[in-house]
């Protein structure tokens, strides 16, 4: 996501559309419907890797879980437990958030910007889960290694996950940041 060599989403999706659609597209007032549920659906694969990126995490946090509990490491467990619901509350939040758009005929429109900015808010997004699922290896890793140092690993990791949460709640505000017709 963050290599320029590497086509974007909204590329991909470009590229897979079909002759029909490309003709179509060219149709007065159908391109920018078009263009608009490209980058819905842009959007939606993003967030579909943002969500199997944090279940990925999830499961391993729940080996952390475990791995505490075989160490012993008892102050960490409360911190785990509210790390395992904040992680299970941002899936939820990514699941189920709005794609951003609306159907040309919904009272609700949002602007050609907003679009353009929640994609981007979206790809940032999914470079910082990236980020927090290496850390949750990390911190796996850590537990075997050194039992001690990784209780304070395990309470960033917590913060993270609420940081991502409000992060995530600032996205919903992008959405929000509607019109009214």
């Amino acid at each position: 996501m963050g290599d320029d060599d590497k086509p974007s989403i909204m590329e991909k999706v470009d590229d897979e559309r079909t002759l029909t659609q490309k003709i179509m597209k060219l149709i007065p007032g159908w391109r920018g419907y078009r263009i608009k549920e490209e980058r819905r659906n842009a959007d939606r694969i993003l967030r579909d890797q943002i969500v199997t990126r944090l279940r990925q995490s999830a499961e391993k946090i729940q080996d952390i879980r475990a791995a505490i509990v075989e160490a012993e490491i008892e102050e960490s467990y409360r911190a785990v437990d509210s790390l395992m619901s904040r992680t299970e509350k941002l899936i939820s939040r990514v699941e189920h958030a709005d794609y951003g758009y609306r159907p040309f005929f919904d009272a609700i429109k949002i602007k050609e910007d907003d679009l353009e900015n929640m994609l981007r808010y979206d790809s940032w997004f999914a470079e910082q889960v990236q980020a927090f699922d290496t850390a949750c290896d990390d911190v796996l890793m850590l537990i075997e290694e050194d039992p001690d140092e990784a209780v304070g690993h395990i309470k960033d990791l917590r913060k993270t996950a609420f940081r991502m949460n409000r992060k995530w709640k600032e996205r919903e505000q992008v959405i929000m940041g509607i019109e009214v017709v």
